[in-house]
């Protein structure tokens, strides 16, 4: 029975392996959990919170002030005679009538601009999440293709070797197979690392631990847009981010300046106080608070807003010009990676196929040596790989027209 207690001891004292946490994961997928994990898009939102908190500061009311005033106090005998009279009081400092208002509205600008920051984060971080992801289609494709041509090659090296034992090839052949199998496996590990570096990058981006396995469950595969070119530019100009930015600037300067001419006119102060030789009786006093020795400070502040405007204005027509050149040059990109693309899909693919099974046969029935052979295989090899990226340059030029324009500062 001690013996049992020690095994059991030992075993459950020994090293524990971690579990390892495996994710299957598709495009959309990706993209939710980075959203939910960007440290960028956290802080996005708390700034959000700070402009909600700063609207509500700047549009409250004045503190209202309590004080006590002592009236009559005697430093002759004569006016010592007479009591000194105490008086409580409570004052409200009044704006101007739309003061107020103004500053809720221009603080409703400043949470309007963090949420439309918010947004645009969104985009950006949408089309890098979605670029990494067919990095990672891309480089896997890279392993498949390289992991296949292996096999074939040690397929057609054994070949070579019985042709060569029977005296039908020279040892050149075969020497050259081994020369393209080292080779090979050489592509092969680089595309490994690539691979395994692709995948880190995702998973920095959506948040995951280095230790997670990753399955990409999407393919890469060829997407239409979703709609005309100019029907989508159209919509995207109407939601973009970046220039509802440029035009909440503009709106705001608008209203800074109305804020600044409204500076112009007084505030008040309404005071209410209890005498203390009249309990029961109040007073009552109304104060104006002008700018008068102050004209420079307003002066400042409406030269300031209207620089502010102008600004805003051109800062509009700047995101507008920067918005419609990207997605032209989106558009562009769209079309030219589309048309190569169809290239591959319409006649290099099925070419090539055609040509490696008829050089297949040749093979089988002695008509065609190793080398030629590998040459053919290489080469159909080298055909299905850049159509691969063919998909991926295309699915790039689609995911970069979505956030074209938005990354105007």
């Amino acid at each position: 029975m001690p013996f049992l207690i020690l095994f059991l001891c030992m075993v459950l004292s020994g090293p524990q392996v971690a579990a390892i946490n495996e994710v299957n994961l598709s495009l959309e997928e990706a993209v939710a959990v980075a959203f939910d994990h960007e440290p960028g898009l956290k802080l996005l939102k708390e700034q959000r919170q700070s402009a909600r908190a700063s609207t509500l500061i700047e549009s409250a009311w004045p503190a209202a002030e309590a004080g006590v005033s002592v009236e009559g106090i005697g430093f002759t005998e004569l006016a010592k005679q007479n009591d000194p009279e105490y008086s409580l009081g409570l004052t409200q400092p009044v704006p101007f009538p739309g003061k107020l208002s103004l500053k809720s509205n221009i603080g409703e600008t400043y949470e309007q601009e963090a949420s439309l920051r918010l947004e645009r984060g969104k985009i950006l971080l949408a089309t890098q999440v979605k670029k990494a992801y067919l990095k990672c289609l891309l480089s896997q494709q890279a392993v498949y293709f390289l992991g296949q041509s292996l096999e074939i090659l040690a397929d057609i090296q054994e070949n070579a070797l019985a042709r060569y034992s029977l005296g039908a090839v020279p040892y050149s052949e075969v020497l050259r197979l081994k020369m393209e199998m080292a080779r090979s496996q050489n592509d092969l590990y680089a595309a490994r690392q690539e691979l395994a570096t692709d995948l880190s990058r995702l998973k920095l981006l959506v948040g995951l631990e280095e230790e997670t396995v990753i399955h990409l469950t999407s393919p890469l595969a060829f997407q239409d847009l979703p709609d005309k070119p100019e029907v989508l530019v159209e919509k995207a100009r109407l939601s973009s981010p970046a220039l509802q930015l440029a035009r909440v600037k503009k709106d705001r300067s608008e209203l800074l300046i109305k804020l600044a001419l409204k500076d112009r006119w007084p505030d008040f102060s309404l005071s209410v106080f209890a005498p203390s030789r009249r309990w029961g009786a109040a007073g009552f006093s109304l104060g104006v608070n002008f700018p008068l020795f102050s004209r420079k400070n307003l002066k400042g502040e409406k030269l300031l807003a209207e620089s502010e405007k102008q600004k805003a204005s051109l800062g509009e027509k700047s995101a507008e010009r920067f918005f419609e050149s990207q997605k032209k040059l989106a558009l562009a990109g769209i079309d030219q990676t589309r048309q190569q693309v169809k290239i591959f899909e319409e006649s290099l693919l099925e070419d090539s196929k055609a040509e490696l099974e008829k050089a297949l046969n040749a093979y089988r029935l002695g008509q065609l040596d190793s080398l030629h052979l590998l040459d053919l295989f290489q080469a159909t090899r080298e055909m299905n790989f850049e159509y691969q990226r063919a998909l991926y340059f295309y699915l790039c030029a689609l995911a970069d027209f979505y956030s074209a324009g938005e990354d105007y500062e």
